[in-house]
C-alpha cells in the first residue's frame, strides 16, 4: 500500500509541474501569442529579434518572465528524469538550482556591462542567450509529456530527440552569439570564445558530467 501511494504521490509532482506549464503556455497563446511568436522566430532571423526589442513593453516583458517559467520548469522536468529524481525535495530543489543559475547568469552579465560600461552590450547579451533557451523550453513541452505520461516507455526516443532539438538551438546561440560579438560590436574574438566556454558551454559539461557518473 505504501508503494502505491509513493508512486500516485510522485506522479503527482510531475502532474503538477507539467499543468504550470500548460497553463503558461495557454496563457502565451491567449493573451500575449503576437509577442511570443515574435521572441521565437528570432531564433531563424535577426530581423525578428531587433523588432521584438524595438517593441520593448510591459506586454514583452511578461512574454519574458513567462517563457522564463516554462523554461525554468521543462528543464527541470527534463533534468529530473535524466537524475531518476522521483520526489518533491529533489524536484523542487532542481527547480530553484535551475532557476538560481539562470539568475545568476543574468546578474552577472549585469555587472561586467557596468563594470566596463558596456550595458547596451550586456542587455544584447542576456536577451540573445536566453532566446534560444526560451525557444528550446518551449519546444520541449510535448516532449516532456510523452516522457512522463505516454502509454508505453519511449523514454529513450524522447530524450534522443530532445537532444537534438537542444543541440540545434545551441549551435544557432552560439552562432548568433558569435556573429553579433563581432560583426556589430568589433569585440575581439579571443574575448567572445571566453564568454561562450565560461557562461554556455561549462556549466552544460558539468550537468552531463552529473548525469553519466
Amino acid at each position: 500500500m505504501y508503494a502505491l501511494n509513493k508512486i500516485a504521490f510522485n506522479q503527482d509532482v510531475f502532474f503538477i509541474l507539467l499543468t504550470l506549464s500548460f497553463l503558461l503556455i495557454a496563457l502565451l497563446k491567449r493573451t500575449y501569442w503576437k509577442h511570443a511568436r515574435l521572441l521565437f522566430k528570432g531564433v531563424f532571423a535577426q530581423r525578428y529579434a531587433n523588432q521584438y526589442l524595438r517593441e520593448e513593453n510591459a506586454f514583452t516583458e511578461r512574454v519574458n518572465l513567462i517563457t522564463f517559467l516554462l523554461m525554468a520548469i521543462n528543464f527541470t522536468l527534463v533534468i529530473s528524469k535524466l537524475l531518476s529524481f522521483v520526489d518533491w525535495g529533489s524536484i523542487s530543489v532542481t527547480l530553484i538550482f535551475v532557476m538560481l543559475f539562470f539568475l545568476m547568469k543574468i546578474i552577472i552579465l549585469q555587472f561586467l556591462g557596468f563594470v566596463f560600461k558596456t550595458k547596451d552590450l550586456s542587455k544584447l547579451t542576456i536577451f540573445f542567450s536566453f532566446l534560444f533557451d526560451r525557444t528550446l523550453g518551449f519546444v520541449l513541452f510535448p516532449l516532456v509529456i510523452m516522457l512522463y505520461f505516454f502509454s508505453f516507455e519511449i523514454s529513450s526516443a524522447v530524450i534522443v530527440i530532445s537532444f537534438i532539438c537542444f543541440l540545434l538551438l545551441l549551435s544557432f546561440k552560439l552562432f548568433w552569439l558569435w556573429k553579433i560579438g563581432t560583426n556589430s560590436f568589433g569585440l575581439s574574438r579571443f574575448y567572445i570564445f571566453l564568454y561562450l566556454c565560461t557562461l554556455e558551454i561549462f556549466p552544460l559539461l558539468l550537468l552531463a558530467k552529473g548525469v553519466v557518473y
